[in-house]
């Protein structure tokens, strides 16, 4: 014999059906405590939003990564015969690359004029020949800053003494003499009042 549906979705409805023998006071079977004494935010998570078009196709489509989130960059380079992993978060794979290959060209150069010295040393030596690049270059490039706004100074002097003399329309003419006339004008008004 077939049950009813009503009996069925009776046992499992909110109370409109009691089952024989079970007690009103017992305890529920999940508690809620709330652990954060702070404000609840619960609101504007359930408030309904207005959804644009625009918001459904980013909703769809996978997002983009984020521009301001930089991947860290690794290559393989090689110097003096042993390679290396170098991995950077603010240089690119090409950046890495070159820099590698001046690192191997700085450490072999080093080594073919210093042969009899050991590995340590030729590193050391190298990192001495790097330094003295870089303090001759920062010293170049000053001394071509300083050569760049002493032109652009004098550039700027000879613009002003070359500049000719513009004689203002007779339109404007006309507007700077309206504007004075009437400035006298209120300013001899405003002197009789005063007195």
């Amino acid at each position: 014999m077939r049950k009813s549906n009503a009996s069925l979705l009776g046992k499992y409805s909110d109370g409109s059906y009691k089952r024989k023998g079970k007690k009103d006071d017992a305890p529920a079977i999940v508690e809620y405590k709330q652990l954060y004494k702070g404000e609840i935010k619960a609101k504007t998570v359930t408030e309904k939003k207005v959804i644009t078009l625009e918001d459904k196709i980013k909703a769809r489509t996978k997002p983009e990564k984020d521009p301001d989130e930089k991947k860290e960059q690794s290559a393989q380079v090689t110097i003096g015969g042993v390679q290396y992993l170098v991995r950077s978060g603010d240089a690119g794979y090409d950046r890495i690359m070159k820099v590698g290959s001046l690192a191997d060209e700085i450490y072999n150069e080093t080594k073919e004029n210093n042969p009899y010295i050991a590995t340590n040393k030729t590193a050391i030596m190298s990192l001495f020949e790097a330094c003295d690049r870089l303090i001759s270059l920062r010293a170049e490039n000053s001394a071509l800053k300083t050569e760049l706004m002493y032109y652009k100074n004098k550039g700027a002097l000879e613009a002003e003494k070359n500049k000719p003399d513009i004689k203002p329309t007779p339109m404007e003419e006309l507007a700077n003499s309206a504007s004075t006339g009437l400035f006298t004008k209120f300013k001899k008004t405003d002197d009789k009042e005063q007195n």
